[in-house]
């Protein structure tokens, strides 16, 4: 957590409200947690834009010196992350690792908080996607026509790993991980342990849809809220209202009303249905 969905909504709802303030400062509270290895400056620029690829939020910068400079932001949640837009100068929480002062139409607060301070925020110079090698390394977006079903047919009929561990796999398909990964399984009616070689083309097919299904509809519902995610402005999301299997483990499946089960697929906390998933 985040995942693509939250990733997404955060995006979204700082865009407005941040693209062309200028960054006067930046603190930071916990050295570990900003990387800035080049010593660029923390100050004097503007946010241009606010891109998003997988679970990484991207923040494109260019200098109030020299509009033809620019650097690039990019902040990936972990677990606990927050990205929160204050109009109000508060005082930083105990868990506030990095704050952005910002300048516009009126003064604003940036605060990146993360109570298990696993997030990492890197400055790196513009074009820099390329230098971080988790960003680098990722592959197609679920929503993109990159994400081909041919493409997805061909790594999944040649894998002997559980189909969950492929969908897991950001090399694969960018930005899904352990809820949309559950909820699309049980949409798609593939158990999550199965070997990957052993599905069906229509079972193939089913899922590729199922993912863009999930992802699609975590967006749509602003993601998913249990404990940590919120929004840019605090905002909790709404998609876990929506869930079939995750985090129901005990209770009745929505569909058939047998026991939703849970065990460790992949490393993971798996949640599914023994009599909708096959």
């Amino acid at each position: 957590m985040p995942e693509l969905p939250e990733v997404e909504t955060i995006r979204r709802s700082l865009l407005p409200l941040i693209k062309g303030q200028e960054i006067t400062k930046i603190e930071i509270f916990h050295k570990d947690v900003l990387i800035n290895e080049d010593q660029r400056p923390l100050q004097g620029w503007i946010i241009a834009d606010l891109r998003r690829r997988g679970k990484y939020l991207m923040i494109d910068i260019i200098s109030t010196d020299n509009k033809e400079t620019g650097a690039l932001l990019i902040v990936h949640f972990r677990m606990t992350g927050k990205l929160l837009y204050q109009t109000e100068q508060i005082k930083p929480s105990r868990h506030t690792h990095v704050r952005f002062h910002l300048e516009g139409d009126r003064p604003a607060w940036l605060d990146y908080e993360d109570v298990r301070r696993f997030g990492r925020i890197w400055l790196l110079p513009a074009g820099g996607e390329s230098k971080n090698a988790g960003l680098a390394g990722l592959g197609p977006e679920p929503l993109s026509k990159a994400w081909t079903l041919a493409d997805f047919q061909n790594i999944v009929n040649k894998s002997k790993a559980p189909i969950k561990s492929i969908l897991l796999n950001q090399k694969v398909v960018a930005g899904v991980g352990n809820i949309y990964c559950d909820e699309a399984l049980f949409r798609a009616k593939v158990l999550p342990a199965r070997k990957a070689d052993s599905l069906s083309t229509e079972e193939i097919k089913r899922l590729h849809e199922a993912v863009q299904y999930v992802i699609k509809e975590g967006i749509g519902h602003r993601g998913t809220s249990f404990r940590d995610y919120v929004d840019g402005l605090g905002g909790r999301g709404h998609f876990q209202q929506q869930l079939q299997v995750y985090q129901r483990a005990g209770e009745e499946c929505k569909i058939c009303g047998s026991e939703i089960a849970k065990v460790k697929v992949a490393g993971r906390g798996t949640h599914y249905c023994p009599r909708c998933q096959m």
